[in-house]
């Protein structure tokens, strides 16, 4: 998958004449962070034996480019121009989807390494090794489910790398007064997801309780599960302490399992009941 990519003349027989004078046969281009606010895309030189066997070689009138390979949704649409007004003439990368998260579901991937992961929906652990092929179902909040062997998988969002994306932790602006903020707080809630209905705990109506003490920094929670015998109960309650701990301010986090009231479908609010066509 090549992506369009635009370099203007004065930049190419720059670069071409940068790597012939230091007598490096190509450039490698790839973006830290990738679809995240930090993403930063890059150029470097690439000597014979730095490209990985999995980049996307391409060649410019003479220019010898490697591409990373899971930068290539995020270089869709680089241009790359020379900006002469400086002293020194400069190479400037601009990739309008860099910071642009990618959907990745439905994206085949390979696991880089081995990887653990966890069975939907017993809960059991299961070690993925490296190499292993899967379909990603569902990409949403803190985790990805996975279709490996006819079985649906867990992995955690801090493993993303091991199926070639980036780590989806949250980003908060903290709030100058040092408080933590309740919105902060339901905003990192809904970027928690179950593993087999692509909506938010939030918007499923599992979350029965929240509550702040602000000169602790801690916050409580009272949740439940769409059937009381469901494995994944202590997975979400990790996924929920994680994304809290993203939150500014906050320095320790309770979540409960509670199963009174029992969980029904009209918890839900009106929009997920739309989404998994159960609003009538």
């Amino acid at each position: 998958m090549q992506p369009s990519i635009r370099i203007t003349e004065p930049a190419r027989e720059y670069l071409k004449e940068l790597l012939a004078s230091h007598k490096v046969p190509a450039a490698r281009v790839f973006v830290t962070d990738p679809g995240t606010v930090r993403a930063e895309t890059c150029l470097a030189y690439c000597h014979p034996g730095e490209e990985d066997s999995t980049d996307e070689e391409i060649q410019l009138q003479g220019l010898r480019l490697y591409l990373e390979k899971k930068s290539l949704p995020f270089l869709k649409g680089l241009e790359i121009d020379l900006k002469e007004k400086q002293e020194q003439p400069q190479i400037t990368l601009h990739a309008p989807n860099a910071k642009k998260p990618q959907n990745a579901q439905g994206r085949e991937v390979v696991f880089e390494r081995e990887c653990p992961s966890k069975m939907v929906p017993s809960g059991e652990d299961l070690s993925i090794p490296p190499g292993a092929e899967a379909t990603i179902t569902q990409a949403l909040g803190a985790s990805y489910t996975l279709l490996y062997h006819g079985n649906l998988i867990r992995i955690d969002g801090k493993d993303a790398d091991a199926i070639g994306l980036s780590s989806n932790a949250l980003i908060f602006e903290p709030p100058h007064d040092g408080r933590i903020s309740k919105d902060q707080v339901w905003e990192a809630l809904s970027m928690v997801y179950d593993p087999e209905i692509p909506v938010n705990i939030v918007s499923l109506g599992l979350v029965y309780r929240m509550d702040i003490d602000q000169e602790r920094g801690h916050v409580e929670v009272d949740m439940t599960l769409t059937a009381p015998g469901c494995g994944m109960g202590d997975v979400l309650i990790e996924d929920v302490e994680r994304r809290l701990a993203e939150v500014p301010h906050v320095r320790s986090s309770h979540v409960r399992l509670v199963f009174d009231p029992p969980w029904a479908r009209h918890m839900m609010s009106e929009e997920a009941q739309l989404e998994t066509g159960l609003f009538f």
